[in-house]
């Protein structure tokens, strides 16, 4: 059994107020985009990033796991980075290795 965690979440710059979390699972993004269509902005879809917009801050999906929340603080980025993981979850997005 793999006891690694599902996720780990990041900071990359104390001073950038971007945080960012690492899944181990790859997202779909045409599949992210049509699940978050019905209830979240969506203001970017490339083939390399899904661009949204989740309780009022700017979310980056990435196909290789890769979420990216801006303008927050540690504090306030964290749970809403969760809240878009589970989403993602219980709605099909992620694609286990």
């Amino acid at each position: 059994m793999d006891d690694r965690p599902e996720y780990v979440i990041l900071s990359p710059c104390t001073t950038s107020k971007t945080m960012e979390m690492r899944t181990r699972a790859k997202i779909e993004l045409n599949k992210a985009e049509k699940e978050l269509a019905a209830d979240h902005e969506i203001t970017a879809n490339t083939s390399v990033f899904l661009s949204f917009v989740h309780a009022g801050k700017q979310f980056t999906l990435y196909s290789s796991g890769k979420i990216v929340i801006k303008e927050v603080d540690s504090k306030e980025g964290k749970p809403l980075l969760l809240e878009v993981f589970d989403i993602l979850k219980k709605r099909g997005c992620l694609l286990e290795n």
